[in-house]
C-alpha cells in the first residue's frame, strides 16, 4: 500500500492508496466530494486538482484540458490520474452552492412536531421541506448537492455506473444527501426525533438507486422502470423510526416528482389546456387539454449543468447567471458571490446564447460568428461553437418533446392558456431567453408562469394520507407517452436545432 497525504482546509491526513488507483477514486473513499460531472471519462475538466508525488505520465485528456502552465504548477485531472507511489494531494474547500429556491421560511425553534419532510431527490440537488403533520403548513426548505453527482451529472452515468457493481455506493450517497438536507433545516436534535413521516419523490432512476431496485431496464430499452407502484417503507433515521412513503411513477423516466407537480399545479382541476416543463437534468413536460394529461421525459440537462460546456460549472461563488448589454455597448453580467468571474452557470449560459443570437452574432443555424470560434467575455470566460451546439441540442429536446405532446392532443401552442415553467433551474432563467431561443413557443407573457419547488410543495401536499391516495388515483390516470416510438421525434428534432 502507499502513503498519500491529504492537505485540506481543516488539517491533514494520511491515506493509504492501492498502486494505479485513481485519484479520484481515493478521494471519494477517503470521504470527501470531487466533482465529476462526466463521470469520470475525462471530457469535462471539472475534478482538477493539484498533486505532487509518483503519479502517471499525463495523457492526452488531461493535455487537451489543462493547460502546459497548469500541468507544470501540479494540476491534475482527478479522474485520469493514477497514484504510484507517495503522493501529497490538496484539496480545495468544498463551496457546494445549490440552485434551489425557496420562497418563505418561518422561525422552526419553537415549532412542535409531530412532523413530515418532503423530498425532491433530485439528480442535481436534494430538496427537503419541513411541514408538520398537523396543519401542513411548509416551514421550511433547504437543498443540498446530490452527492451521487461524484459518478457523473445526469441520470445515464449513474445507471452505468450502477450496472458496474457501484449500486450500493449510489444507494449511500442517496441517504447522506437526505440526511444533509433534513439536518440543513435547523431542527434541534430533540425536532429530529419527532419526524414520524417522509415522502420522497423523484424521477425514475433516482428512485431506483434509493430503494436498491435494479436498474437494467431502465438502462436499455424499452427504458421502463422495473417497479411503478406506491411504496411504504419503515426506517430508522435520526435515532427514530419513521414512515417512508414513495408515489407511484409515471413511466420511463417520468417520475414521481413529475406526479407532485401535476398534484400542486392543480392539472387534475383545469378545465382548460395547460401545461408545464420542469426545466432540470431530466427535463419533464407535460400537458392537459383539460380532459387528458400525458407527459414525457427528454434529456436535457448536461447543457443547463455545465457538463460539455467548456467553461460551464454548477450554481456557485463565480458563476455567471445572466448576461446584458448596456447602453454604453459594454457587456455585464450577474455573478455569484462577487469577485472574479470563473465560468457560466446554465442560465447564464442560456443569458448569453439569446443576447448573442438576438445580436447576430449566433445564427439561427447555431453558427457562432466569432473570431477562432469562442466568444470571449472575460480572458478565462468564453462562449464556444461547440457549446452553442449543447445549448441547441438541449433546446431541441425540450422543444420536440412538447410539440409531440401538442400533437397527441390535438392542441396549438396558441391553445394553451397557463405555462408553467417549473423546477429550482427552470425557475432562474429568463423567460424571454427561452422564447428568444425558441425553448418555448412564442406566447403571451401573462400566460407564462415560474414555480420553482411544485415537485418539493407537491410532496408536501402528500404527506396528507388523504393526499397520497389520491395521487396514486391520479397516477392511473396520467399517460406517460414514450418519444422513441415517435418517428416524428427525430424530425422534429432535427428541425427544432434552429435557435428561434
Amino acid at each position: 500500500m502507499i502513503k498519500v497525504k491529504l492537505k485540506t482546509p481543516k488539517g491533514e491526513e494520511i491515506i493509504t492508496a492501492k498502486p494505479g488507483e485513481l485519484l479520484s477514486e481515493l478521494i471519494l473513499r477517503a470521504g470527501y466530494f470531487i466533482d465529476r460531472p462526466c463521470a469520470g471519462r475525462g471530457v469535462c475538466g471539472k475534478c482538477k486538482i493539484r498533486v505532487e508525488g509518483e503519479l502517471s505520465p499525463a495523457n492526452e485528456k488531461e493535455k487537451n484540458l489543462l493547460s502546459g502552465t497548469e500541468l507544470s504548477a501540479g494540476f491534475r485531472l482527478a479522474c485520469q490520474t493514477q497514484v504510484l507511489g507517495e503522493a501529497e494531494v490538496s484539496l480545495p474547500e468544498e463551496t457546494v452552492i445549490t440552485d434551489k429556491v425557496f420562497s418563505q421560511e418561518y422561525p422552526v425553534e419553537q415549532l412542535k412536531g409531530p412532523f413530515g419532510i418532503a423530498l425532491d431527490l433530485g439528480t442535481t440537488t436534494v430538496g427537503a421541506f419541513l411541514s408538520t403533520l398537523k396543519d401542513g403548513t411548509i416551514y421550511r426548505g433547504n437543498a443540498v448537492l446530490n452527492q451521487q453527482a461524484v459518478y457523473g451529472a445526469e441520470v445515464v452515468s449513474r445507471l452505468e455506473q450502477a450496472l458496474k457493481n457501484k449500486a450500493k455506493e449510489l444507494k449511500e450517497l442517496a441517504v447522506l444527501s437526505i440526511e444533509q438536507a433534513v439536518e440543513g433545516l435547523g431542527l434541534n436534535d430533540s425536532q429530529l426525533k419527532e419526524i414520524q413521516r417522509m415522502v420522497v419523490v423523484g424521477n425514475s432512476a433516482m428512485h431506483h438507486l434509493l430503494l436498491g431496485l435494479s436498474v437494467q431496464s431502465l438502462a436499455q430499452f424499452p427504458f421502463e422502470p422495473v417497479d411503478k407502484s406506491a411504496r411504504e417503507i419503515r426506517t430508522k433515521l435520526w435515532e427514530n423510526e419513521l414512515e417512508v412513503w414513495f408515489p407511484p411513477l409515471l413511466g420511463g423516466f417520468v417520475g414521481s416528482d413529475a406526479l407532485a407537480c401535476l398534484l400542486y399545479l392543480g392539472f387534475h382541476t383545469s378545465k382548460e389546456p395547460v401545461s408545464a416543463i420542469d426545466l432540470g437534468t431530466n427535463g419533464e413536460v407535460m400537458v392537459s387539454d383539460g380532459k387528458k394529461i400525458l407527459v414525457a421525459s427528454t434529456a436535457a440537462g448536461p447543457a443547463f449543468e455545465g457538463v460539455n460546456i467548456e467553461c460551464g460549472m454548477r450554481a456557485i461563488k463565480g458563476a455567471i447567471t445572466r448576461v446584458k448589454r448596456e447602453p454604453d455597448g459594454k457587456l455585464n453580467w450577474e455573478l455569484i458571490g462577487g469577485g472574479e468571474p470563473e465560468g457560466l452557470a446554465g442560465s447564464g449560459l442560456l443569458s448569453l446564447v439569446a443576447l448573442l443570437r438576438k445580436e447576430g452574432l449566433i445564427t439561427p443555424q447555431g453558427n457562432l460568428q466569432a473570431e477562432g470560434g469562442k466568444f470571449f467575455l472575460t480572458e478565462k470566460v468564453y462562449l464556444s461553437q461547440r457549446d452553442v451546439r449543447e445549448v441547441q441540442k438541449a433546446k431541441s429536446a425540450i422543444r420536440s418533446a412538447y410539440e409531440i405532446l401538442l400533437d397527441q392532443l390535438g392542441l396549438l401552442p396558441e391553445d394553451i392558456q397557463k405555462f408553467t415553467i417549473t423546477g429550482s433551474f427552470g425557475a432562474r432563467i429568463d423567460v424571454n431567453d427561452l422564447l428568444e431561443l425558441g425553448v418555448i413557443p412564442r406566447m403571451k407573457l401573462e400566460r407564462i408562469m415560474s414555480y420553482p419547488n411544485s415537485a418539493g410543495m407537491g410532496a408536501g401536499m402528500m404527506l396528507h394520507p388523504e393526499a397520497f391516495e389520491f395521487a396514486c388515483q391520479l397516477a392511473q390516470e396520467v399517460e406517460h407517452i414514450e418519444l422513441n416510438t415517435y418517428p416524428s421525434f427525430m424530425d422534429k428534432f432535427v428541425e427544432n436545432m434552429r435557435l428561434e
